[in-house]
């Protein structure tokens, strides 16, 4: 299998490149969000589970990174199906996003840290109202829609 490498060269914390994943039950087709802390860069809103690719880095290794961190959750790289990647949002210079879905057997607890106060798992026609920015541009591009599908077309 080919190396997947982020195309951002920039080596700027504000725009380096990030990964999410969308975590659905295959039992029962939810989404686990979670709840950003109090404390923490966008308080309060609900957002997919991710975060930067550090340099040198895959996107499904720092995603596997992430979801350890994040979540407690250990996934193996060849389980995150590609969903597709935004980028150029707010201009040239901004961070491309790089998607994946994570399909487990049943709604798990995750192993929060300090950056989430709680989660849940959300029907998709029933989402909260407030999410931070890389969720809402996701659901925006329909990628909750290409997951429920179960569509890893490359885009």
């Amino acid at each position: 299998m080919a190396k997947e490498r982020s195309k951002s060269t920039l080596s700027s914390n504000s725009t380096r490149a990030g990964v999410w994943a969308i975590i659905q039950c295959a039992d029962t087709g939810k989404i686990l969000l979670g709840k950003r802390a109090p404390k923490v860069n966008n308080g309060g809103a609900w957002n997919f589970f991710g975060g930067r690719i550090d340099q040198g880095e895959s996107p499904r290794n720092a995603l596997a990174r992430e979801l350890a961190e994040e979540a407690g959750l250990r996934v193996k790289t060849r389980k995150l199906i590609k969903l597709g990647r935004v980028s150029g949002e707010r201009g040239p210079l901004d961070r491309e996003m790089h998607y994946y879905l994570l399909r487990v057997e049943r709604e798990l607890a995750p192993r929060l840290n300090n950056e989430h106060s709680g989660y849940r798992w959300f029907s998709p026609t029933e989402l909260p109202g407030v999410f931070n920015r890389p969720t809402r541009l996701a659901i925006r591009h329909g990628l909750l829609h290409r997951a429920a599908r179960g569509d890893s077309r490359r885009r």
